[in-house]
């Protein structure tokens, strides 16, 4: 039986969500793919897994493969850059790839650099609707750009922090 969940993360949430994925495997519910905030889980309660999730761009068959051999099982990803792998959680053997301080903080920076891309591109695509509309449309407009903006700066602010933290370690 297929169960869906919505819920939203923001990027640098990355571990958290994976905990998340994991107690929902613990409780019998498998991720089987993710779509507009909807999780979508197959139910088997014989099962339990612990999930991993990487941000790569232009991922290509090595990365997977290299994940395969370490014992991961690709599951699905987000916008081509967020990949859902798992694994049986009765294998101790198998470690995270990816999790030394160095590794979590060059994806953090990647991250930032894919969002502040995506950022700058929405800034340009508006600039259009603040000198062509006019009337209430424009308002309405101008107040969801301003709470995309604030969403945008905090996510800015948190991979930021999270950058610095792991270039202490």
């Amino acid at each position: 039986m297929t169960v869906k969940k919505f819920k939203i993360w923001l990027a640098p949430d990355i571990n958290k969500e994976e905990e998340w994925l994991t107690e929902m495997s613990q409780k019998g519910l498998h991720l089987q793919k993710y779509r507009f905030f909807t999780y979508y889980f197959e139910e088997d309660h014989s099962k339990s897994y612990t999930y991993q999730i990487d941000f790569r761009q232009g991922a290509k068959q090595d990365y997977f493969q290299l994940y395969k051999d370490a014992g991961w099982e690709y599951i699905t990803e987000v916008i081509g850059v967020f990949h859902y792998f798992r694994t049986d959680s009765k294998r101790p053997d198998v470690q995270k790839i990816y999790s030394d301080s160095q590794s979590i903080q060059d994806s953090y920076i990647r991250m930032r650099g894919f969002y502040l891309l995506i950022f700058i591109l929405f800034l340009v695509s508006q600039l259009g609707v603040f000198t062509s509309w006019g009337g209430w449309p424009r308002y309405i407009v101008i107040g969801v750009d301003v709470v995309l903006i604030l969403v945008y700066l905090r996510l800015f602010y948190v991979l930021n922090k999270r950058i610095n933290y792991y270039r202490k370690s």
